[in-house]
């Protein structure tokens, strides 16, 4: 375990972004095991592209770190300037998709993306992976680095945890019936961005052939996404965005099951959240959902298998469990801070030595 080694962390989302919380979690990780460290926020990639660069420097010409942890490869345009400042920082790149690669190979905004942000993370000294999978994506588009781990990521286990009294039935009926979510035999949710590999495409027409059920997604929608919805007409199809955590869990613990037909993940936390909030998750078994949660909750083959997912929302709503409660342990186990803060500590304290 290091002792007095200092690290900083790098991100340039707020705090309330996925990418803040995990900065936010891996300095408290890091803390745990005898680093020193803090937070650099910066602004928005795109805003900051030259600002940034003299808000590190600035920074770094403060106080000298053993490494500078970069928490995602979108910032990797920062690694000549922190060469540059000070040379004897350890440089570290966490990984977690190469979808603007894999996905978009002919966009121009993504070729932008990897000319200007990306591409200069293949400098790092070594690269971090939330997943096996990503390790093999990152492999084709990067290379091969001699330096790297798989280190996962953690959930909040204070935050996403089952309670000693979990809702009952009247609860949830009340607690849905305050956000307009009323007449249903139950509810499916979904926590995911509005972007094509997300498959929300499924999910809606998992609702259209349960009209019974509630089906309440977390997050924005683009307005194409609002259009293609409204053609569909469905009664039984309601959005949160912009909730707080708190909330979030609430709507975890309230809900039925947890839909994620998910094409791609680099890791796909809302199932596992959801699974540490005491709701089963169905995900299609693909990437990095496949990795994590196979032989925990039921997995589709296919995606895009709408009755396949109906079969088993209909399976959970007659009060079978579809959760091996077990293998559920062992994978909470696998993502807490805990178990996180130690294969990245271990990594860093071979690495700088």
């Amino acid at each position: 375990m290091a002792s007095g080694k200092k690290v900083l962390i790098v991100c340039d989302k707020n705090s309330f972004t996925s990418f803040g919380r995990l900065a936010e979690d891996s300095l408290e990780a890091l803390k745990q095991r005898g680093y020193e460290g803090d937070i650099l926020w910066l602004a928005d990639k795109c805003s900051g592209l030259f600002s940034n660069r003299k808000v590190l420097a600035d920074r770094l010409k403060v106080d000298s770190f053993d490494v500078v942890f970069l928490i995602h490869s979108g910032i990797g345009y920062l690694i000549p300037k922190i060469r540059k400042v000070q040379p004897g920082a350890k440089t570290v790149v966490m990984v977690h998709d190469t979808f603007w690669n894999t996905l978009y190979p002919h966009s121009l905004k993504f070729f932008l993306f990897r000319k200007f942000f990306a591409n200069l993370s293949r400098q790092a000294d070594a690269f971090v992976f939330n997943s096996r999978y990503t390790q093999c994506e990152s492999e084709c588009y990067f290379g091969k680095k001699s330096v790297t781990a798989v280190v996962g990521c953690p959930i909040r286990g204070k935050l996403f945890c089952k309670t000693h009294a979990m809702p009952s039935p009247e609860q949830r009926i009340g607690f849905w019936q305050e956000r307009g979510v009323s007449g249903f035999r139950g509810v499916c949710l979904n926590v995911s961005l509005d972007e094509s590999r997300k498959n929300l495409k499924t999910f809606f027409e998992v609702a259209k052939l349960n009209p019974d059920v509630a089906f309440v997604r977390v997050g924005r929608l683009r307005a194409a996404t609002q259009k293609k919805l409204g053609a569909m007409a469905l009664q039984n199809v309601f959005h949160f965005s912009d909730v707080s955590d708190d909330m979030l869990v609430a709507l975890y613990r309230n809900a039925d099951l947890l839909l994620y037909p998910s094409f791609v993940e680099g890791f796909g936390l809302p199932p596992i959240e959801a699974i540490a909030c005491g709701t089963p998750a169905i995900v299609a078994e693909t990437s990095g959902l496949a990795e994590n949660l196979k032989g925990v909750v039921p997995l589709l083959k296919d995606p895009e298998d709408a009755e396949g997912f109906s079969r088993v929302l209909r399976r959970v709503l007659e009060g079978e469990s579809i959760v091996d409660e077990h293998a559920a342990q062992e994978l909470l186990k696998r993502c807490s801070l805990e178990a996180f803060a130690k294969r990245l500590s271990d990594f860093l304290d071979t690495l700088v030595g």
